[in-house]
């Protein structure tokens, strides 16, 4: 199948929670992203009701966990380099569905990639499911993993690297 100029998947993003089937769906991406190649995005959500002096530059409340996801983020971009692969590093905070709907929309997204928790039941009911929203509401196509499935992608690192 050939796809068409427009069909192309330019921008794949990959939203983390650092979970393995978070890593899955990275890993997924960057093998997209090699053959397609497409551009990877890199996307974590600190999730939290936050105040506007804890979302201040510098607050002292999120520093720790913004440094980790950022130290995370960039393992992951480094991971893409290593592919052949530029990857952007975005971290945000707020409600994680919210925020990464939000991130699709303004970046004009073609492939969004997830992992899931396979909660269900009360456990569902009652913490809700981002994944689920994002398929609902996703201005792009949804991939997701779950951790009944185990997928593996070998990906072929750039020359030289």
């Amino acid at each position: 199948m050939k796809l068409s100029q427009q069909d192309k998947l330019r921008t794949i993003v990959v939203a983390t929670d650092f979970s393995e089937t978070a890593h899955q769906a990275f890993d997924a991406a960057v093998s997209w992203a090699s053959r397609l190649g497409a551009r990877v995005s890199l996307l974590h959500v600190i999730k939290g009701a936050w105040s506007a002096s804890e979302l201040a530059e510098g607050a002292k409340v999120l520093k720790p966990l913004k440094t980790a996801a950022l130290l995370k983020l960039g393992r992951l971009a480094r991971l893409a380099s290593e592919a052949g692969l530029r990857a952007d590093v975005h971290l945000d905070t707020g409600n994680p569905a919210e925020r990464i709907l939000a991130h699709c929309r303004t970046h004009h997204v073609d492939l969004l990639a997830v992992g899931t928790q396979g909660r269900s039941g009360l456990s569902r009911t009652f913490l809700g499911s981002v994944a689920d929203e994002l398929v609902r509401k996703a201005p792009c196509p949804v991939l997701t993993f779950n951790p009944s499935v185990k997928f593996q992608v070998r990906v072929k690192r750039a020359e030289g690297r």
